[in-house]
């Protein structure tokens, strides 16, 4: 990437480069975090479960359908996975 951008880019806002590229990858973590946060909730209000545990004991109760229960609960778990590591480089960003 070319850098120089990052440099004009402050010039014409008046604001430090250095700012410039703190709000703008706060923002953009900020966004990756609004957009997993999205599809948790497409899955828990699709399923009507308030989390992984319950979402696993609906499906071993038989109340939702294997298939595409267990495939749905481990995307479930895998995007809270990735929630937790976002929200980890957002403190990171959010302490510089």
């Amino acid at each position: 990437m070319d850098f120089s951008i990052i440099e004009e880019v402050s010039k014409k806002l008046g604001i430090d480069k250095d700012r410039v590229i703190e709000e703008s990858l706060r923002e953009w973590i900020e966004g990756l975090l609004t957009k997993v946060e999205a599809e948790i909730a497409d899955i828990l209000i699709r399923y009507g479960v308030e989390g992984v545990r319950d979402f696993e004991e609906k499906i071993r109760k038989g109340e939702v359908s294997e298939h595409p229960g267990w495939e749905d609960l481990i995307t479930l778990e895998k995007l809270f996975e990735r929630k937790k590591r976002i929200e980890e480089a957002l403190r990171l960003v959010k302490k510089s």
